[in-house]
């Protein structure tokens, strides 16, 4: 059930008048039929066994953990809790990796030239399986480090893992920031109806009337990429980068407003990345939930072990103090970026492609950040003055632009390629002509891909003050406000561009 159809407004609509008629004690049951519902409209029905011993799996390895643990026996809860990873982990590699596994495994077996080869599974993954699968995972962990209290009855673990407004793509939520909110129930509030409302519209603006405009010049360029060179490669790359944000914050806005207008604040996934001025930050901007959840359960854990702890002892006596420090850390962070990789998908690609990328751009800025401090002071550059933060603004944008590109093309190679074909001329003719025109994108088209970009400023602008604009829009006086959400709903519907049936393109990272 894609966000953006009729079918899910209806659904939403009735969930919502269902959850407030409900005693407060009986709504998170509502929550959870409807969390049901919509699972079982956006999955395979089978894939319902798939969930249920995930959450089976979860609720008794953390149970039994932290039982043990209270009885004096770390040994037990240990092993409990690896049990219950092992589970989550194995459902989600089977379903989601299996492919990229036998076809790995074809290949070595064509070059040794023997003749075990394995048939492709056919297995359907759930909605949302990397997510409820991450969540799963930071709520067993918690359990044992004690930072998390064990939940008996596994339909509360249920909803929290199938909670369906952030089950398609997120946020990554921690159980103990939301099980007050998703099992206390929330009385009828204007405000967070309100409030809520305006959050999924500004998410179906995003959507429907720019991120599909956007890929417009992509989808042309990446189906034939030796066809186009010079500024074609950027224009498409950086419209892509453009694509993929306002799918991606209009998903979470639509997710999270659904979510509002239950009383229930889900943890915001994104703080105007492209005001970032560097490639870590904008990460740290982009997908917070899930960077956060990597620092906390792979990162820092690493970092912490045994082994890390050796070798920083081992470079501060052999090597230096600096080394000992920055090694180690770039290690963990290399060990993080291909999981990301793998996160968004099992090939080549996204492990060593995107993965080593993004990690090579974060560790090459923090080895030349000494040099530059230099630099700009020589030159007498104010690192603090507009000029130059537009300029590292700029420069992080062309950076995950090419990054990005390993989500539409083959490979490195493949990447490399487009690059040189990018710098192999000069051709700032094209956006002059009908060249974009022929590509499918119109003159009204590119007009309202401007006005749109505007208003994407000028929101993020709003933001880095005030946290929410919505909270800036609401001091303002009570006619500006609805002439500014009765012109957005207009223009919205009017230029909203829909797919077969009046329901948008699926969005991007409900892929992964």
């Amino acid at each position: 059930m894609s966000l953006t159809s009729f079918h899910f407004f209806c659904f939403f609509g009735v969930s919502l008048a269902v959850y407030y008629l409900a005693p407060r004690k009986y709504q998170w049951y509502v929550l959870l039929a409807f969390s049901a519902y919509f699972f079982l409209r956006s999955s395979d029905w089978t894939c319902g066994i798939y969930f249920v011993l995930n959450v089976a799996a979860s609720s008794y390895s953390a149970w039994q953990c932290a039982k043990a643990k209270e009885q004096g026996r770390e040994k037990a809860a240990k092993t409990m809790m690896l049990a219950g990873l092992a589970v989550n982990v194995a459902i989600l590699a089977v379903l989601k990796y299996s492919h990229f596994a036998v076809y790995n495994w074809n290949i070595l077996m064509s070059r040794l030239g023997s003749g075990w080869y394995l048939e492709e599974p056919s297995l359907s993954a759930p909605v949302g399986i990397s997510f409820y699968t991450l969540m799963s995972i930071g709520y067993i962990l918690d359990v044992y480090w004690g930072m998390a209290r064990p939940e008996k009855n596994p339909l509360k673990m249920a909803l929290f893992t199938g909670y369906y407004p952030q089950m398609t793509s997120g946020p990554v939520s921690r159980f103990e920031e939301v099980k007050q909110q998703l099992f206390a129930g929330c009385g009828f509030r204007y405000e967070n109806l309100a409030l809520g409302l305006q959050r999924i519209l500004w998410g179906l603006f995003k959507k429907l009337v720019l991120s599909s405009r956007a890929a417009v010049v992509p989808d042309v360029v990446y189906a034939d990429p030796e066809a186009y060179t010079g500024l074609y490669v950027w224009a498409a790359a950086f419209l892509f980068m453009l694509q993929l944000y306002t799918d991606f914050s209009g998903c979470m806005d639509i997710v999270l407003g659904a979510s509002q207008c239950y009383g229930i604040k889900l943890p915001e996934n994104f703080r105007t990345p492209f005001f970032s001025r560097s490639v870590q930050e904008y990460w740290q901007r982009w997908h917070i939930t899930l960077g956060e959840w990597l620092r906390s359960y792979i990162l820092f854990p690493v970092l912490r072990s045994r082994g890390f702890g050796r070798m920083g002892k081992w470079l501060k006596l052999h090597v230096s103090k600096k080394a000992s420090r920055q090694l180690p850390s770039w290690l963990g962070m290399l060990i993080v970026w291909l999981l990301i990789g793998l996160w968004h998908g099992g090939a080549w690609k996204y492990i060593l492609g995107m993965g080593l990328w993004f990690f090579g751009c974060i560790v090459a800025a923090q080895a030349l950040e000494p040099f530059f401090i230099k630099l700009t002071g020589w030159c007498g550059i104010d690192r603090e003055c507009f000029g130059y933060r537009f300029f590292q603004s700029v420069r992080v944008f062309f950076l995950v632009s090419v990054g990005n590109m390993f989500f539409r093309l083959g490979g490195m190679s493949a990447v490399w390629t487009e690059i040189r074909a990018g710098l192999s001329e000069f051709n700032p003719w094209i956006f002059f002509g009908q060249d974009f025109v022929n590509m499918g994108l119109t003159y009204r088209d590119q007009n309202i891909l401007v006005f749109g970009v505007l208003c994407l400023v000028i929101v993020a602008a709003l933001q880095e003050k005030y946290v929410h604009a919505r909270l800036w829009m609401q001091k303002q006086f009570l006619p500006f406000r609805w002439l500014v959400w009765l012109f957005l709903s207009v223009f919205t519907l009017i230029y909203g561009t829909y797919g077969p049936g009046y329901d948008a393109a699926e969005f991007i990272y409900r892929g992964f």
